[in-house]
């Protein structure tokens, strides 16, 4: 099939105007590789594979086969380590031995290297396989790893591709991978701040919000919870077995939220500060949810007890409140914060602090009970420090 070097030029074209707006999204590649196939480049697959600066995702990937149905990013997680689908993989075999560029004609018995994802290749009708690592830095033992891309290209065409068509390959995927860089920039930006901010602060930091008072007043549920007895943990534990406590109980307190719905917005020591942004005036739905984060974060505690040694039981105090608060930039210019501030924000922490009085883990103010009352029971009035007038407290059922 001879190769239409219009439409060549018209994916290049289109590949540059796609890199100049934001955000570059997945649909850019499955366009530009449908394109080539359109422009009679005999492509069966096409496959781009990168790393990524993330707490928890190591590497992402994206895939287009002629004729099927396109799937979004696939993410491989750090906790998985590197499995033997990916130490078998051609991919791996081209970064570990720092091969820029090879291909190889499955078909040939005496081909090599030989990799077990040929089989399913083969299969599909593939012949022909051509891979590329693209850098996107001076090359360094670890260049491949963590800065740069995989692009592989699967042919089935009967005698694989042509040496011209290798060469239009060549060509295109420096484009595409140009507009998968930035599109890997604008996701690695937007994963670090989240995992540093949560995702609606990053968000808002994304879109210019960068300026000490920036902001706006939302109407929020806020939670508070704070880890009891952390000096006596303190002494008992050593440094790693600490971290590794606390992030024990923050997986039961903040990994509650996030699962629940809610943002976890600080780390104040070993206290959780987090919201449950009311959206359209749903009060009860974010009330809801709060409630079912509060439920389970008592839930997960009692299974990573039970994992403890007797004097080593972790506890905790959470306060639920309304309220209205500014959600914005707080600090310094040179440092800021991306928080909520205001009165509710301060009440909600005093009534976590009443826990310790009263002998309740969780307490939630009236203003919140109220919205799910065959959940929460009265305790009456108390005082608060700081607040001028006694609160109504809850405890749940």
């Amino acid at each position: 099939m001879t190769i239409d070097k219009t439409a060549i030029d018209g994916i290049k074209t289109y590949l540059i105007e796609r890199a100049l707006l934001s955000p570059v999204t997945p649909e850019v590649f499955r366009i530009g590789c449908q394109r080539l196939h359109e422009a009679g480049l005999p492509v069966l697959r096409i496959n781009m594979s990168w790393g990524t600066l993330h707490p928890t995702i190591g590497a992402l990937s994206l895939r287009w086969w002629k004729g099927r149905e396109f799937d979004d990013i696939t993410r491989y997680m750090h906790q998985d380590g590197e499995s033997e689908e990916w130490l078998s993989s051609p991919g791996y075999y081209a970064v570990h031995n720092q091969i820029p560029e090879f291909d190889v004609f499955i078909n040939d018995e005496t081909a090599h290297p030989v990799f077990p994802v040929f089989d399913e290749f083969k299969e599909a009708g593939g012949t022909h396989y051509f891979l590329r690592l693209i850098r996107f830095s001076e090359p360094s033992p670890l260049a491949f790893d963590l800065d740069g891309m995989i692009l592989s290209f699967l042919s089935d065409a009967p005698n694989g591709f042509t040496s011209e068509e290798m060469d239009v390959l060549r060509d295109i995927s420096d484009y595409m991978a140009l507009v998968l860089k930035i599109a890997v920039r604008e996701r690695i930006t937007l994963n670090t701040l989240s995992a540093y901010l949560g995702e609606n602060a990053a968000s808002q930091v994304l879109s210019g919000s960068i300026k000490l008072g920036d902001g706006n007043n939302i109407n929020a549920v806020i939670w508070y919870s704070d880890l009891r007895n952390s000096t006596v943990l303190g002494d008992q534990l050593s440094g790693p077995d600490l971290l590794a406590t606390l992030n024990s109980y923050f997986a039961c307190t903040a990994g509650a939220v996030s699962d629940h719905g809610g943002e976890v917005l600080r780390f104040v020591g070993d206290a959780v500060l987090a919201i449950f942004p009311i959206h359209n005036e749903d009060i009860k739905e974010a009330c809801v949810k709060a409630t079912a984060a509060a439920k389970d974060s008592l839930a997960r505690l009692e299974y990573v007890n039970a994992q403890r040694a007797p004097d080593q039981q972790l506890s905790f105090g959470l306060g639920l409140h309304i309220g209205e608060v500014m959600f914005g930039n707080i600090g310094i210019p040179e440092r800021l914060d991306f928080s909520v501030t205001g009165p509710a924000a301060n009440e909600v922490a005093r009534i976590e602090n009443m826990t310790k009085e009263i002998g309740e883990s969780v307490l939630a103010s009236q203003s919140f009970a109220s919205h799910q009352p065959d959940q929460w029971c009265a305790i009456g009035p108390r005082p608060l420090r700081g607040v001028g007038r006694p609160v109504n407290l809850f405890t749940l059922k």
